[in-house]
């Protein structure tokens, strides 16, 4: 309860125009008080584009994460903008995830599995 209390303050404070986080328990105060903030309708960021925007939350899930969502990603996984993930399998399990293919070469993967 305190973690969120300080990720309350410190959002209303910096007012992030975008949460990029990468899996680790540790961020899910953080999205869950954007979210908070959003649903309140009182997080609006100052962009330099000279109109206020909500924040948008974009969560990355680990790498190793091959057949499901890490406990945070499952977690934060209705809450976010986007959810990217690494695996085509986890596209088939949570369809509103998107797949970056930077790291993995999933054409040699696919034809292990098939």
């Amino acid at each position: 309860i305190r973690s969120f209390i300080q990720t309350l303050l410190l959002i209303w404070k910096t007012r992030p125009e975008l949460l990029l986080c990468n899996g680790p328990g540790t961020c899910v105060p953080l999205i869950y008080s954007a979210f908070l903030f959003r649903v309140l309708g009182l997080f609006r960021c100052n962009s330099n584009c000279g109109y206020n925007t909500d924040c948008k939350v974009v969560f990355v899930e680990s790498l190793c994460r091959v057949e499901t969502l890490s406990l945070t990603g499952k977690l934060v996984y209705h809450l976010v903008d986007r959810f990217v993930v690494h695996w085509p399998l986890l596209k088939k399990r949570y369809p509103m995830v998107e797949i970056c293919d930077v790291f993995v070469n999933h054409e040699d993967y696919l034809r292990n599995i098939d």
